[in-house]
């Protein structure tokens, strides 16, 4: 067996055996191939597919070359929720210490961000001494004793998916649903978690395009769930405008900060709700979503999940005091306004434009070893459907060179498209698929 003749195999659209894709993901993971190699494989992946079964072994093959978590000893059911991305996607942060307040255990096992679409863990890094690099003994006994923990992938987790992701956004194959499916799963199967969401977001500000791709996606991924004996839903989301109202790591905790203290915008308020309703559909007996929705109001409402996030940042080492006041995260040395120059009604925001926007800043990072300026980013003022008016701040620009000030200002408002016409404010949530 060589790796010659499985890109041979796939380029002549035959089907890879188990051992085949087993060599293959084992050569990636110790660099026994090369980049080209692995490159000429995914491009012929992503012109001509895989079968269901192909993505099932390379699913089991991504996580068993690494570490898995066992969690059963834990509680009979653990849920996870998992997004394809998107600008300002904050949910995930939001969710775990709500769902933890609701005495429903949490696991995720996250990783850092390339391009528009920053990791949570960086986000969570953002927090002065807020440790990922926890291993699975304390991974277990924080999932068992405050009911969520959180912990880095790039430990030994699944790690050729990693080298999968940067591979194919590299080669322009970012939104190859066969590598996607078993990339998600792969990570959900080191996990150990039984119980997944997947919030799979379309638009312009993440790499698929339309609802019916992401609904293809999301009816892989339920196959998937059943063929390994994990139960998973799948929610469609809108991203065809940055989530909430920030976008760059500090930004984003102080949202998240505020969110949990009731100050939450309509629309990730709606995202929230909806996934967080059916993970504890899926954790528990509770199958009314209205009703879940209600509780996790009520779980913002009481203060319990915003108390749950501390206790969540102190048993990972991280300084509460960024909690309970988060004004003490460090802000940009430049806070510049982008100012509307036509009135009328936000008809769309590219939410695309927006992410490489904040990249530029130094929000992002576009290769392994480029640095984030925690303090950069966008923070949106107007959303689709607010009123504007000339003069009236769009959104602001977070960074510290002032000359990028300049060479993105008139970029962020040609991001904006006002309208004469009314627009009405329209869910982000497209479509539950179970």
């Amino acid at each position: 067996m060589d790796i010659k003749t499985i890109i041979r195999k796939k380029r002549n659209k035959e089907e890879l055996t188990n051992e085949e894709i087993r060599y293959f993901v084992s050569k990636l993971g110790r660099e026994e191939i090369t980049e080209a190699q692995a490159a000429a494989l995914m491009s012929y992946i992503y012109i001509n597919g895989l079968t269901e079964d192909e993505i099932l072994d390379l699913s089991k093959a991504i996580a068993e070359d690494g570490d898995m978590i066992d969690l059963s000893d834990i509680a009979e059911n653990v849920v996870d929720k998992h997004s394809t991305g998107g600008v300002g996607d904050k949910v995930s942060l939001l969710l775990m210490p709500i769902l933890a307040s609701l005495d429903i255990p949490t696991a995720t096992i996250s990783s850092r961000g390339y391009g528009i679409t920053s990791g949570t863990i960086d986000k969570l890094e953002s927090i002065p001494n807020f440790r990922t690099d926890l291993k699975v003994e304390e991974f277990k006994k924080n999932l068992k004793e405050i009911n969520v923990a959180i912990m880095d992938q790039g430990l030994n987790f699944a790690p050729v998916e990693r080298k999968l992701y940067k591979l194919r956004n590299s080669i322009a194959c970012e939104n190859s649903l066969p590598i996607i499916a078993a990339s998600l799963m792969s990570l959900k199967l080191a996990t150990g978690s039984n119980k997944i969401v997947f919030d799979i977001t379309c638009g312009k500000g993440t790499y698929i395009a339309n609802k019916e791709e992401a609904k293809r996606l999301a009816k892989l991924l339920i196959k998937l769930g059943k063929s390994l004996n994990k139960e998973v839903a799948c929610i469609i989301t809108d991203m065809n405008q940055p989530l909430g109202y920030s976008v760059g790591h500090n930004l984003e905790i102080r949202e998240i900060v505020m969110a949990l203290r009731g100050m939450i915008s309509k629309d990730l308020g709606d995202v929230v709700e909806a996934i967080g309703s059916i993970m504890i559909s899926l954790a528990t007996e509770n199958k009314d979503l209205q009703e879940n929705a209600k509780m996790i109001k009520e779980a913002i409402k009481s203060g319990k999940a915003f108390e749950k996030l501390k206790e969540m940042v102190l048993a990972q080492d991280g300084n509460t005091e960024y909690i309970d006041d988060p004004e003490l995260l460090k802000k940009s040395k430049y806070i510049m306004p982008v100012l509307a120059t036509e009135s009328g009604t936000v008809e769309s925001i590219d939410a695309d434009m927006v992410g490489s926007i904040s990249v530029y800043l130094g929000a992002g990072r576009m290769q392994e070893e480029d640095k984030i300026n925690r303090n950069a980013g966008i923070t949106i003022n107007k959303k689709i459907g607010d009123t504007v008016m000339v003069g009236e701040t769009l959104a602001y620009i977070h960074t510290d060179d002032e000359k990028k000030v300049n060479s993105t200002t008139q970029n962020l408002k040609d991001a904006f498209k006002i309208t004469n016409k009314k627009i009405n404010f329209k869910s982000r949530i497209l479509e539950i698929v179970t």
